[in-house]
């Protein structure tokens, strides 16, 4: 496996007739090149009438117009910054240089100290020294003060292409489903939001909920899998992260203000602490990467654009109560994240919407692995809020029955290791749901067996105190 020195952030281009997005990226000046493509050309959804733009150049050292283009290429050369940790993460480099435009000294610790956070569990899994990676430098040596003004007026005026409209992050998962919900009783018109592709649970849900969804599709490069195959590093990306600069292209183009996740209270907790860095398998989640993005965003895109969680006030615990309530969506909803493992692309680019991602139907039913800490933990959270039965109806199967699963279960609930890497809740979250399934006399096989040490870590005391805490908004 050969060594590389530097990953180089090389260009990007757009067309503006197909609405298609190239960027491109190397290891040691063109070693090894990635192109990954995004089509932000969304079947039923038009650009507004007066958003046209002719785009003069794909860099600003190329750029001969004013007005739209400077704001647009601004966009996607932070999408640019963003996408390339998929490429990166196959063996991280020591310099990260920057060709296709500037970053400034804010800008570069901005980058930096995301990249270091998210890529915590990618350190100590595979027992990187990170004190030495993931330095940024720009190749353009001055940029002058006239540039930055020109760039700062323009970011003003970006208000002019931007209504307020509101964009839900969609994935047919519990979570958002819980802020359709929210949003629907506070009589809010919302659009549909995904990246990548439409799966059934996707297209599913959205059926159910009777609203559009506006796709945008992406292309990998075919390089990054065949270095994989190489046996170079594979490691899963933060998607929520890339997804997160992908919409501030299209809130700028199809003219959204608001770009709504569903981000529980919970996914700020780290998972441990390695080496002083605390490791959070959902940084990309988190309130501290929140709050970070929109005075970023604020200072060097758009004014006028909100990135913002619906349930960031709310644990677990308390969305898996919102979303017991929505029984119309039992038989369609997944939150099982093995349905949306990357496999090699098995068709030509954008055909159908179809690239990279498909479903790994490992259940019954294709919604649910039933086996995964995921699957367990919504398991775990929903036995607090419904039936047995109801239960059954959406897993299939029983997983406090399966002792294969009981070691996860235990480390949910922190009486064993630490909280699994995976997107699941607070051990408070886990225990207290363990303790209200236990009380429901679910007599299944998991749960005899933690009984006593769930007992003691969560008498009644304990468990008003939780509940309170839990089903409380706290900001």
């Amino acid at each position: 496996m050969k060594k590389f020195e530097k990953f180089i952030f090389e260009s990007y281009s757009f067309d503006e007739k197909s609405l298609k997005a190239s960027f491109f990226y190397s290891f040691d000046n063109w070693s090894e090149i990635f192109e990954e493509v995004i089509d932000f050309d969304s079947d039923k959804f038009k650009l507004p009438k007066t958003s046209s733009f002719l785009i003069k150049g794909s860099t600003w050292n190329e750029m001969e117009g004013e007005g739209l283009d400077i704001i647009l290429n601004n966009f996607l050369f932070n999408l640019h910054i963003a996408l390339w940790i998929s490429y990166y993460k196959l063996f991280p480099t020591k310099i990260l240089e920057v060709k296709s435009w500037y970053l400034d000294d804010d800008q570069i610790i901005f980058w930096e100290k995301f990249y270091r956070n998210w890529l915590g569990e990618f350190f100590i899994k595979n027992d990187i020294d990170f004190s030495e990676i993931i330095n940024f430098k720009n190749i353009w040596k001055v940029w002058s003060l006239e540039e930055i003004n020109i760039l700062n007026n323009y970011i003003e005026k970006s208000e002019n292409f931007i209504e307020w409209k509101n964009l839900l992050l969609w994935w047919g998962w519990k979570d958002s489903i819980a802020s359709l919900s929210i949003l629907n009783k506070q009589n809010k018109k919302i659009d549909l939001f995904v990246f990548w592709k439409i799966d059934s649970i996707k297209e599913n849900t959205a059926t159910i909920a009777e609203k559009e969804i506006l796709l945008v599709k992406r292309q990998l490069s075919s390089n990054l899998f065949k270095l994989n195959e190489q046996g170079y590093y594979n490691w899963h990306v933060p998607i929520t992260w890339i997804i997160a600069f992908v919409t501030f292209v299209v809130s700028y183009l199809y003219w959204y203000s608001n770009i709504i996740l569903s981000n529980e209270k919970s996914a700020s907790e780290e998972n441990t602490i390695w080496k002083w860095l605390k490791i959070n398998h959902q940084y990309s989640k988190s309130l501290e990467f929140e709050q970070d993005l929109n005075n970023y965003l604020h200072a060097y895109t758009s004014k006028w654009i909100n990135y913002f969680s619906l349930l960031r006030d709310k644990y677990e615990y308390k969305i898996a109560e919102i979303f017991s309530k929505e029984k119309k969506f039992f038989k369609s909803f997944s939150s099982c994240n093995r349905n949306f493992k990357i496999n090699p692309p098995l068709t030509p680019p954008f055909k159908g919407g179809e690239q990279e991602k498909n479903l790994d139907l490992n259940s019954k039913r294709g919604l649910w692995c039933c086996e995964c800490e995921k699957c367990c933990f919504v398991f775990l959270i929903l036995s607090a809020h419904l039936k047995q039965e109801e239960l059954i109806e959406i897993f299939g199967e029983n997983l406090f029955d399966k002792i294969s699963l009981e070691k996860t279960f235990r480390e949910l609930i922190w009486l064993e290791n630490y909280k699994p890497f995976e997107c699941v809740g607070t051990y408070d979250e886990s225990l207290l749901s363990a303790k209200k399934a236990i009380k429901k006399d679910m007599k299944w096989i998991i749960l005899k067996n933690l009984k006593q040490e769930v007992l003691e870590k969560c008498n009644e005391e304990k468990e008003l105190e939780l509940e309170n805490k839990l089903l409380k908004k706290y900001v």
